[in-house]
């Protein structure tokens, strides 16, 4: 049977058997199987800065032990427009679509990916609003997906718990993270959400900076005066992959204001799984990778040390490529209004 025949046929099985899915859906999981069929592939993983390098980093080391494809070619594009000005300055949700829909746009004429992971929820967030959504011909994989199911898992086992989510203010105004859980049975009274304007700016500058301490407190008092008044866990959701990096002060900071015991669900680590389905793991004796870091924006020295500091011991090819990121300036269309 052709792969087409066998397309037609799967799609035709879930039509018949899964009436609840969308035919978007049905697309997308169409899309991922063909992507996990190929021998040589490219994997665009995609940020508004370099909080979601984390994730790459942790593919290209996974692909030294796990051998899914015989070839692999990792882009890791950071979708910030200009260095002085980010998703979370533009003043309305219109500007920021538009401008992620045209990086998207960018990145794929420049780099013909068969797969993109979002590992960035303030772009998740805004992803299914851009024009690329409607029209996507490779599956794109979002981690505030990945995020909400680790949060619904924890929260349906933990009963009397609740969770706060951190994240920036574009991610906490637009309460997907909010909604998703809601509709997955996690009723209100459990969710608490906390933005955190400037922290992703200051952990990827220095993430052990005594500012970044200062600021997860402050934010960590906020969010443990809005919790319930019970004593159940609670479970700290960090939805930002900047956050990952100061997980530790996280942790003791909503410990410490909330006198409960603690645990946070970090989803950077996660999105990564979604690249090894069991199934496919030792396909090929070994897998040859590339890995390249390009920027419309400028990036900082400090910047490249600081981050590239935290992931050199998981990937020391990522955290070199970091280095020797590539600036390029019509990586895609944007003009400041």
């Amino acid at each position: 049977m052709r792969n087409t025949e066998l397309i037609a046929l799967i799609f035709s099985l879930l039509q018949v058997t899964a009436g609840s899915v969308q035919s978007r859906d049905v697309n997308k999981y169409l899309l991922f199987n063909e992507f996990l069929s190929k021998e040589e592939v490219t994997i665009l993983i995609t940020d508004s800065g370099l909080g979601g390098i984390a994730v790459c980093a942790d593919i290209e080391s996974r692909f030294r032990s796990e051998h899914p494809f015989k070839s692999v070619k990792i882009i890791y594009c950071n979708a910030l427009p200009e260095s002085d000005y980010g998703y979370n300055n533009m003043k309305t949700t219109e500007e920021k679509v538009r401008v992620f829909s045209a990086a998207l746009d960018g990145m794929t004429k420049w780099y013909s990916p068969d797969i993109i992971l979002i590992a960035c929820n303030t772009l998740s967030v805004l992803y299914e609003q851009t024009d690329y959504f409607l029209n996507a011909k490779i599956p794109v994989i979002s981690i505030v997906d990945i995020g909400v199911d680790m949060m619904t898992d924890a929260l349906k086992k933990d009963t009397t718990s609740s969770i706060v989510i951190f994240g920036t203010e574009t991610t906490i105004e637009a309460r997907s993270h909010q909604s998703l859980l809601l509709k997955n049975g996690i009723t209100e009274d459990r969710i608490v959400t906390q933005a955190c304007p400037d922290l992703a700016g200051e952990i990827q500058s220095d993430a052990s900076s005594d500012a970044v301490a200062t600021m997860i407190g402050f934010y960590s008092d906020d969010a443990a005066k809005k919790l319930p008044a019970v004593s159940g866990n609670v479970y700290v959701g960090l939805c930002c992959t900047h956050f990952g990096y100061a997980s530790e002060h996280f942790l003791q900071g909503v410990n410490d204001a909330s006198k409960r015991k603690t645990f946070v669900i970090d989803p950077t680590r996660s999105m990564s799984g979604v690249i090894f389905p069991v199934k496919s793991n030792k396909r090929f004796v070994s897998t040859t990778v590339s890995v390249n870091v390009v920027s419309r924006a400028a990036i900082t020295q400090q910047e490249t040390r600081s981050i590239g500091a935290l992931i050199m011991g998981q990937s020391a090819v990522t955290a070199n490529s970091l280095q020797k990121y590539t600036l390029k300036k019509d990586l895609f269309e944007f003009q400041r209004k």
